[in-house]
């Protein structure tokens, strides 16, 4: 009997990290075209439009983890979502690094940072969320 749960538990994270790693890649997606959008088309500064589609990916990532990634948080909606923005300016912060990083002592093009950026704190962001913001 043991075994059994033990094997469901696994197949739950399994099927758990398979979500964030398609939510995440949606999110990348999204990200990814505001930052063309921004940089590209209109000439933002490539820190400016890191930041910008960012935040706007760490907002949609939010709304699908909560629905369909992770169960119901550790905290009440307001805490769960204060925390969650937390580690996500968090990780904002060390991917602007990264980024400025790679453009500017790399000599890495910005969509490449950028991209290096996001796999990079991938990581911390799915770790994060796993033990601080929601359950499971």
């Amino acid at each position: 009997m043991n075994s059994f749960i033990h094997r469901i538990e696994k197949q739950e994270k399994f099927s758990q990290l398979i979500k964030f790693i398609l939510v995440g890649g949606l999110c990348v997606v999204f990200d990814m075209l505001v930052f063309v959008v921004l940089f590209d088309f209109y000439h933002v500064n490539y820190m400016v439009a890191n930041f910008s589609s960012t935040v706007l990916a760490i907002l949609l990532n939010y709304l699908i983890s909560k629905v369909w990634v992770f169960k119901a948080g550790k905290y009440s909606s307001r805490v769960e979502f204060l925390a969650f923005m937390f580690f996500s300016l968090a990780g904002l912060l060390i991917n602007q690094g990264l980024i400025w990083l790679f453009v500017e002592k790399v000599a890495l093009e910005p969509k490449s940072g950028k991209i290096l950026a996001i796999l990079l704190v991938a990581i911390f962001n799915f770790v994060t969320k796993k033990l601080f913001v929601f359950k499971g």
